[in-house]
């Protein structure tokens, strides 16, 4: 089945508005989809998770949402009714407190409580905004719960609200500054009798742009019907990616999407990775067989090649963990780097190490959008290379741009899990984004794993330094 959508009036695409609603998808498929906590059921999606408890019953005759404490941080939730406090330990306590098993963004977060006066029951709805693309295992760490005040100094008391009372404008009115050229490259189509897959390969440098801006997840935007599709950017004026109809028909509610890595050959041997949005459609049960053509793209989208699926190998991946705390991660021979300029290089690692190298050139002179681009780049032919998605981190910081230069240090943490620098990374762009519990656990981690270094104790005392002079500021304007 597919991902819970926001509700709305039906809508169709093409000629056959009158008849054909469109189905639509807004965010990616995590899994598990959907579970139970307790009383509660919760269902998430790669980008938020929900959590709905069924409050009915004499223990909740007449409640309201005046009644209601919700609480949230980056790590916990903590719901609890003031007026019925036996019905909250009961409920409330068991389904709706816990600690997170990743961080939350607070301030996208959201409650509400739906009423069904028929039924007299109401519908308690917590709704989580995830801070990192992902599947959660749980929407809670087994175990006791931990003291709030352990847990973290900065609790936010939720107002109750829902989509319509989001905070700040929507993601459909952000300006990503982007038009559908710089993002979308050319499109890969295949079939077998019983799917259709399209792959949209993306350009790396606009989707890092997007990418600053707002997470994979809330991105993009796919409605379908049974014979028509389009892709979109969720922003300012809806730039269409991709728009067009099948040559037979599709079950739209059985759609898969989401994004990719694709490996091709570009010349001479050397491959290159790139992104791509994936979009599986199953046939309908009457067009099982060879559609001739495939898609017939119309005027919405952007004029792109349409090519056969890519070979999906995975390049080469040698670079060292051994560059010191703080500075940038350079490579043992990179002194013949600069010699590799104007020659074709032999191998993906090859063209990304003078990629990297440049891009170190041009972090040395503080030129930190030149270096974020060839970081970029170089990520291209080497996506999993830990030193350039470090390196990119630190120039992403140093422009203030520091979501995106926490996700680069989560994924380098990801991908070499015992190198301290990944640490370091993921601290610095915490501390900048005042998220000073998880910037001091980050940097501990480091710490733990290079205990004979003495700058993580620094970093550590700063940054509670920091954070003393924040709630100091706070209490004062209480």
């Amino acid at each position: 089945s597919p991902l819970p959508t926001p509700a709305g009036p039906a809508a169709a695409l093409g000629p056959s508005a009158a008849v054909l609603q469109v189905h639509r998808l807004r965010d990616f498929r995590a899994t598990p989809a959907s579970g139970s906590n307790g009383r509660a059921r919760w269902q998430q999606s790669m980008g938020s998770l929900e959590l709905r408890l069924l409050l009915r019953g004499s223990p909740w005759e007449g409640t309201s949402p005046d009644e209601f404490q919700v609480r949230l941080c980056e790590q916990g939730l903590r719901v609890a009714n003031l007026q019925r406090p036996e019905a909250s330990d009961a409920f409330l306590k068991e389904c709706l407190c816990g600690d997170f098993p990743r961080e939350v963004l607070v301030g996208s977060s959201w409650w509400t409580l739906e009423a069904d006066v028929e039924r007299r029951e109401h519908m308690l709805v917590v709704h989580l905004t995830k801070a990192k693309d992902g599947s959660w295992p749980v929407p809670f760490r087994e175990g006791p719960l931990v003291e709030a005040r352990e847990l973290s100094s900065d609790w936010t008391a939720l107002r109750p609200g829902g989509v319509a009372h989001s905070r700040g404008p929507g993601l459909e009115e952000a300006d990503l500054g982007l038009q559908a050229s710089e993002l979308f490259e050319e499109l890969v189509e295949s079939q077998t009798e019983d799917f259709v897959t399209l792959r949209l390969l993306l350009k790396q440098n606009g989707l890092e742009q997007a990418r600053r801006s707002v997470p994979m997840s809330r991105l993009w935007g796919l409605d379908l019907t049974e014979d028509n599709l389009r892709v979109f950017l969720r922003s300012r004026g809806g730039v269409t990616l991709l728009s067009g109809r099948f040559g037979g028909r599709v079950q739209p509610a059985q759609t898969e999407w989401g994004m990719v890595k694709v490996t091709r050959e570009v010349s001479g041997g050397v491959c290159e990775t790139r992104p791509a949005l994936e979009v599986q459609l199953r046939k309908a049960t009457d067009y099982r067989h060879a559609w001739d053509p495939l898609l017939v793209r119309d005027a919405q989208g952007i004029e792109v090649p349409a090519v056969g699926a890519a070979a999906d190998n995975s390049p080469e991946r040698k670079l060292p963990l051994d560059a010191p705390l703080g500075e940038l991660d350079v490579d043992a021979d990179s002194s013949r780097f600069p010699e590799l300029e104007g020659q074709e290089a032999r191998t993906p690692t090859e063209h990304a190490m003078e990629l990297k190298a440049r891009g170190d050139d041009c972090f040395k002179r503080r030129q930190w959008d030149a270096a974020i681009e060839l970081y970029g780049r170089a990520l291209g032919f080497t996506p999993d290379a830990e030193a350039v998605l470090s390196n990119r981190s630190a120039a992403l910081a140093e422009a203030g741009q520091y979501q995106a230069a926490l996700d680069d240090a989560l994924r380098a943490a990801e991908v070499a899990p015992q190198w301290p620098k990944a640490y370091f990374r993921q601290g610095v762009a915490l501390r900048a984004l005042r998220r000073y519990d998880m910037a001091i656990s980050v940097f501990s981690e480091g710490l733990a794993r290079d205990p004979k270094n003495p700058s993580w104790k620094r970093e550590i005392e700063d940054t509670e330094a920091k954070k003393a002079v924040r709630q100091a500021a706070r209490g004062r304007r209480r």
